[in-house]
Order: structure tokens, then C-alpha cells, then sequence
């Protein structure tokens, strides 16, 4: 098996374009030759004198293009497509031989042969049969550098649009957070006033006003405390930039959202509570990132019981998935353990109808709505190789599931 030698360049020159690579396969030396010296002036020409040879050859070397002749004396050239294509699906093949029949030609085309050609052949036939396979192999390899292209930007859009929908959630938030402080405040603001009035009678009156005093400091503290808490979980999932996943317990990342959700203004006096039975139980998450996906779940869940009701955030780790999920990652494991979140509310229900296309992008019922929350969501469940599911009765409410595998 032999290759054509490259024409040598002066250094001062401009590099030649490289050229394809054509591989024939043929036990004959009157065709095999006459291909050669046909297309060695187009591409790099590797010969063959035996299946196996050209097999071996195309293991070792990249393949653009490849003539084969059907019927050889170790293996037939069918064998050698059907091995070829395994290597590489786009190599381009066209199949040759005295020797037509219609299963061969089944074969060949069932293993994604370009063409069949008979011997003896026509040498402009041949080389414009090869030309337009080269032509679709190059539109193959654009089509793919153009999907590969938008699957890049649309990882990128994916990631803006989930960056761009924090600050918005951050924005409106923003408003609530200071309607909660406001409220310790408050309380802050008529204890100091007390503490104000007992501090002027503390030169006349002895233990039962220090007492006071010491009650009223207490409560100012806890108050000031409950401020900082509310103004640092705000903070934790508003600034968040670097994406860096860490092992985190999924008590405070429930307990961050169910602070969160309670100052959005969607809640109109909503009762939220946080359910996590195995206080221990952790998630390997980005915080800000999967806190986001639970709150999107939230508000979903305070529309659907306009602000009010009974909203329940829960976790637990199970063996394996067995409810059905309406999204699932490439990646996702079903049979192996997960840790399981679930956003519970007392709303109307979801239709079966809705359930079907719930995750599909863009759709929505509402009517300022623009269909993207959930597919948020599914995408950033996706990094996770995780999945969602949603189980709802009309008139009961519904219970939205997100599983994140369990790593070592």
C-alpha cells in the first residue's frame, strides 16, 4: 500500500493548499492504477491491493474519500464501507466492480455508499461522481462547524439569560428586602424610644427598671440581627458571579430561599415553610445558581395561588427516580441515588394538557408571560445532569420535583 509523494515546495513559497485524501481499493492493478494517475493531481492518493490493507490504512490515517471495489479475495468491499463508515460516517464512498448485483447494491447503499459504478468506467463520470461527493462532504463539515458554532452561542445565551434573569429576580427582590427590614426596624426604632424613656428614670428606679432595660437591649439586638440576616442572603444570591460548585447544605439553601421568596411581591401573605428531615442532607450546587431555580419554582407557585395559601419547600435523598420526569438531562441516571427538592403549593392545579408542554420553551398561560422561567430552569438542571418533574390535582395544587444526582 503506497501513497503519492507530495511535489516539494521552495521555503520562499506560499504553502499549498493540502489536498484530500482518496483511498482506493481495488485487487486489480489496471483500475487501480488508472485512479490513481486520474486523481493524483486532485488529491493524496492511497492505494490498496486487499480489504484488509485499505481497512488498516484508513485505522492509521485520515480518509476523505474512498473508491472500493466490490468484489475482492480477502474481504468484499461492503465489508470495507460498513468498517470505513464506523471510523468516520462523513468518509464519502462510492462502490466499483464487473459484477452488479441487487443485493450488492442494497448493501451498499444500506451502509451509506454515495454511489455505484460498474466497470469498466468512464473516467469524467468517475471523477464528477467524486467531485460532488468531495462537495458534500464539505457541506457536511460547514453544516457541522455552523452546529457547532450555535450550540457555543447558545450556551452562552443560555448563561446571560439565566445571569440576566437573577438580576431581574434580584431587582424585584430588592424592593421586598427592604420592606422586610423595614420591619424590624420599626421595631428597633419604638424599643430604642422605650429604652430612651427607661434610661431617664434609671436614677430613681432600681432593679425592675434595669431589667427592662436589659429586655429591650435584647430585642433590639435580635431585631438588628434578623436585619443582617435578611440583608445578607440578599446579598449572597445578588452577587454571585464566578460559577463554582461546592457541597452545600440543603437546609440553607431551602431556608435562603424561603427568606427570599417571603420579601418577593408576589407574596401576599403566603405561610412558607422549609421541610428537611436529615438536617445533615447536602447538594453539590453553584448556591446563587440552584437558589434561583427554587425561587423561579416560588413565584410560579405564588401566581398560582395569587400571593397566598400554604407553600412547602422539602428535600430528601432517594435510592433511585421512579416518577416520571418532563425534563431530563443527556447525562441523567435514574437508577442511582439523588437528592430530591420539591416546591409544594395549595393553588388551582395544572391541567394534564399544560403539564404535556409546561417545559417546552416559550409556552405559557399567563398573559404578560414570555415562556422562559421554566425553560431556565430545565437548562440549568441540565449542568447538574439532573431532572424535573411536576405532579398537580386540579382543585389540590402542585408539587414541582428537581433531582440532583448524589456524588461521592
Amino acid at each position: 500500500m503506497t501513497i503519492n509523494d507530495s511535489i516539494a515546495i521552495p521555503e520562499s513559497a506560499a504553502p499549498a493548499e493540502v489536498k484530500p485524501t482518496l483511498l482506493i481499493v481495488d485487487d486489480e492493478a489496471g483500475p487501480r492504477e488508472s485512479l490513481r494517475i486520474v486523481f493524483k493531481n486532485r488529491y493524496n492518493c492511497a492505494v490498496a491491493t486487499c480489504g484488509r490493507d485499505g481497512i488498516e490504512y484508513a485505522k492509521n490515517n485520515p480518509v476523505d474519500a474512498a473508491i472500493l471495489d466490490i468484489k475482492m479475495p480477502d474481504i468484499s468491499g461492503v465489508e470495507v464501507l460498513r468498517a470505513l463508515k464506523e471510523m468516520d460516517p462523513n468518509i464519502e464512498c462510492v462502490m466499483l466492480t464487473g459484477y452488479e448485483t441487487v443485493e450488492t447494491a442494497r448493501a451498499a447503499v444500506r451502509y451509506g455508499a454515495a454511489d455505484y459504478l460498474n466497470k469498466p468506467f468512464d473516467v469524467f463520470a468517475v471523477r464528477e461522481l467524486l467531485e460532488k461527493c468531495m462537495a458534500r462532504r464539505k457541506s457536511k463539515a460547514a453544516s457541522a462547524e455552523t452546529l457547532k458554532a450555535l450550540q457555543k452561542m447558545n450556551e452562552e445565551l443560555t448563561r446571560d439569560l439565566a445571569d440576566s434573569n437573577r438580576a431581574v429576580t434580584a431587582s424585584v427582590l430588592s424592593a421586598g428586602v427592604v420592606h422586610e427590614i423595614n420591619n424590624p426596624l420599626s421595631i428597633i426604632a419604638g424599643y430604642t424610644y422605650l429604652l430612651g424613656r427607661d434610661l431617664a428614670d434609671i436614677g430613681t428606679v432600681g432593679q425592675t427598671t434595669t431589667q427592662s432595660v436589659q429586655l429591650r437591649l435584647a430585642t433590639i439586638q435580635r431585631e438588628v440581627e434578623r436585619c443582617k440576616d435578611i440583608a445578607q442572603r440578599f446579598l449572597n444570591f445578588a452577587r454571585t458571579k464566578q460559577r463554582v460548585v461546592e457541597r452545600t447544605l440543603a437546609i440553607k439553601l431551602l431556608e435562603d430561599t424561603a427568606a427570599l421568596v417571603k420579601a418577593h411581591p408576589a407574596n401576599k401573605g403566603c405561610d412558607i415553610e422549609v421541610r428537611v428531615p436529615n438536617l445533615a442532607l447536602t447538594a453539590d450546587v453553584h448556591g446563587a445558581e440552584f437558589i434561583q431555580i427554587l425561587i423561579n419554582l416560588c413565584v410560579n407557585a405564588l401566581h398560582a395561588m395569587n400571593g397566598m395559601g400554604q407553600l412547602t419547600l422539602g428535600c430528601e435523598q432517594i435510592q433511585a427516580v421512579t416518577e416520571p420526569c418532563g425534563f431530563r438531562a443527556e447525562k441523567f441516571d435514574p437508577a442511582r441515588p439523588h437528592v430530591r427538592f420539591t416546591v409544594t403549593d395549595t393553588g388551582a392545579g395544572i391541567p394534564p394538557e399544560t403539564i404535556a408542554r409546561i417545559f417546552e420553551p416559550f409556552f405559557t398561560t399567563k398573559s404578560n408571560g414570555n415562556g422562559l422561567g421554566l425553560a431556565i430552569i430545565t437548562e440549568l438542571i441540565a449542568k447538574y445532569d439532573g431532572a424535573i418533574g411536576v405532579e398537580s390535582r386540579l382543585g389540590h395544587g402542585t408539587t414541582f420535583s428537581v433531582y440532583l444526582p448524589v456524588n461521592p
